[in-house]
This record gives structure tokens, C-alpha cells and sequence, in this order.
């Protein structure tokens, strides 16, 4: 294979796979819409040649041209991985795109690139950055531009990832990290890490993460807020000051009232708000809504969280993406 910039050429004696993305709603994608892919690894490995176990030499490509892709995980033999359209996709459409692999190839952090986490060395491939609308990984020890850090009683500490620690204080306070930048609906917010909770009869500890205007108590104290909270032995409560009849999700509070890494999701679009744990719509949600307000993404807790969290929560990294059409994924199939 030869690269000439991100033009590649293909020798015969190589074989590409080809792989068929379809919009099945009656409205077209976004351009640079984000597409998820979960396919089991054995499934890479019968039709492409020479695929690695790490998945580390592949490459996708429209007309022939890269495209930007990211390797979110692999687990329990599935990897995800999502892609960046080149185009948007018409309604009721498919495009086609190209997967190559090549036994001399590696993540390159450009093309192809993987979490940051999943590297020897933090964020060494990782090309968020070139897939994603906004996105951190929150390398190194600094504050990334575009961030904002809020501390009251606690502590934000960044070293490969953001430590987000409480106090031990019965008083009013927050801290946590919130986008410098306001967003309005429709639009995805994903964060990888841990996640903090309380028990049932805790005093001043919480953690809320989503849509807000307000840094200096709880969320949903003033300002606007579209949020999941978790405190109280009562997890994935959503709140808003926005309308909409609120549902709580059902999640049961872990030991050390630490929950472990996982993809948590916030769907904030201008009549509903839908969260998940690693895709699965097991937490909280509101529909019926107004979410006419644009807002700052943040993630927060309160002031006596080390009590019941001493180590506080870490974020590996933080990413918003498009919305699909009526928020439904377009399917990707090999062919």
C-alpha cells in the first residue's frame, strides 16, 4: 500500500472489504455525522486480510480518500468503533465505504486512532480530536482549552484523565469541569469513567452531569438545567427546568458507591432528554419537554462526596457528537 497524503493507492494483491452504510429515516444525515459500529472481532478477521487482534492496522477510506475512524473498545470479542461520514447520506440511502488492512500498517492517532486509555502510553493514538465535534481527553497535567473548572470544597485534579474529588464539608459547594462552550438541541454528549454516588441518608454528597447554566451549588439550584443526578441511594434522576415529565432510572448503588467505567450518555434534543450506561437505556429520562435553552455541558459534585467517595470520579474523556436523523443510527453492514 502506498500513502500520498491522505490519497492512498491500493496494489492488486491486496483485497479490500467493502462496507454499506444506510440512513433508513426520511431525512438526510448530518455531514461528518458520527456512525457507530459494533461488529465481533472474528467477523474483521474472516473478511479483511491480515487484521491484527488489536484491530491496529486497518483503514477506511471513501472514493479513495481516508476516513477519519475511532476505536472506542473492545470487549467480550465485539469492538466499537465509530466512523466519520465524508458525506452526508441521503434519505432512504446507503454510500459505501472501503476497509483495507495491511500487516505493516498501525494506529496512526489520524485516520485511525483508538481511546486514549487503551494505549501503553496515554492517548497515544488517540484522533478524537479528528472524529468527534468537541473532544478531551484530558492528557497531560494542564486544563485543556475549552474546559472550565468550578471547586468549592473539593478538588479537579487532570493527570491522564480528570480526577473529580468532593470534600468532607456539610455545606453547599460544587466542583467539577463544564464546557466552556454552550450547545444547543439537538445534541450528544458522551464521558468515559467512573461515576459517583451516594447512599440513602447522605448529607451535601451528589454528582450531577448534564445541561446547565450554574456552577456554584447544585445544578438545578438556579440557573437552567437539563441534568442526571445520582444521590441519596436514588440513581440517574433526571431534572430539568424545562418541562417534560421526568422518569428515573433504576440503577442500584454499587458497594463503594462508585460505579464502574462506563460510556455515559446524554441525548438532549428540544422535547427529550434520554441517558444510558454504555448504551442501554437503563437510566434516567424526560420527555414532553421544552429544551429551548442552549447550556453548557458540565460534570459535578458536591461538597461532602469524599465522604462516601474519598477517591472521587475520573473521566478519561469527554466528546459531543451529531444527532441522527429522529435519533436513529444509521446501520453498518459488510459486504
Amino acid at each position: 500500500m502506498a500513502i500520498y497524503s491522505n490519497r492512498i493507492v491500493i496494489s492488486v494483491s491486496k483485497i479490500k472489504t467493502m462496507l454499506n452504510i444506510t440512513n433508513s429515516q426520511s431525512t438526510p444525515t448530518q455531514p461528518g455525522l458520527q456512525v457507530m459500529w459494533q461488529v465481533p472481532v472474528s467477523t474483521l478477521y474472516t473478511h479483511t486480510i491480515g487484521c491484527n487482534s488489536k484491530l491496529s492496522n486497518l483503514r477506511f477510506a471513501y472514493n479513495g480518500q481516508f476516513v477519519p475512524a475511532w476505536l472506542e473498545s473492545i470487549n467480550n470479542g465485539t469492538a466499537t468503533i465509530w466512523i466519520k461520514m465524508p458525506v452526508s447520506i441521503p434519505a432512504n440511502s446507503s454510500i459505501t465505504l472501503n476497509l483495507y488492512s495491511n500487516s505493516t500498517l498501525n494506529f496512526d492517532g489520524a485516520y485511525w486512532g483508538e481511546a486514549p486509555q487503551l494505549s501503553s502510553t496515554y492517548g497515544q493514538y488517540d484522533n478524537g480530536g479528528s472524529v468527534f465535534n468537541n473532544y478531551w481527553n484530558f492528557s497531560g497535567t494542564s486544563t485543556p482549552s475549552g474546559i472550565n473548572v468550578y471547586t468549592g470544597y473539593g478538588s479537579v485534579t487532570f493527570n491522564n484523565g480528570v480526577i473529580i474529588k468532593g470534600g468532607t464539608t456539610q455545606l453547599d459547594g460544587y466542583n467539577g469541569i463544564a464546557t466552556s462552550s454552550t450547545f444547543s438541541p439537538p445534541i450528544i454528549f458522551d464521558y468515559y469513567g467512573t461515576q459517583s454516588t451516594s447512599p440513602s441518608g447522605d448529607s451535601w454528597g451528589w454528582n450531577s452531569a448534564g445541561f446547565y447554566n450554574y456552577f456554584g451549588s447544585y445544578p438545578w439550584r438556579q440557573g437552567t438545567y437539563t441534568t442526571l443526578n445520582f444521590e441519596n441511594g436514588v440513581n440517574a434522576a433526571s431534572k430539568t427546568d424545562q418541562g417534560g415529565t421526568s422518569t428515573n432510572g433504576g440503577l442500584s448503588t454499587p458497594s463503594n458507591n462508585l460505579f464502574p467505567k462506563s460510556v455515559w450518555t446524554h441525548i438532549y434534543t428540544s422535547s427529550t432528554y434520554y441517558t444510558y450506561q454504555n448504551y442501554i437505556n437503563s437510566t434516567g429520562y424526560i420527555t414532553g419537554a421544552s429544551n429551548t435553552a442552549s447550556l453548557n455541558f458540565g460534570i459535578g459534585v458536591g461538597a461532602n462526596e469524599a465522604t462516601y467517595v474519598p477517591g472521587g470520579m475520573t473521566v478519561y474523556y469527554l466528546r459531543s457528537r451529531a444527532y441522527p436523523p429522529n435519533g436513529v443510527m444509521p446501520t453498518v453492514r459488510l459486504i
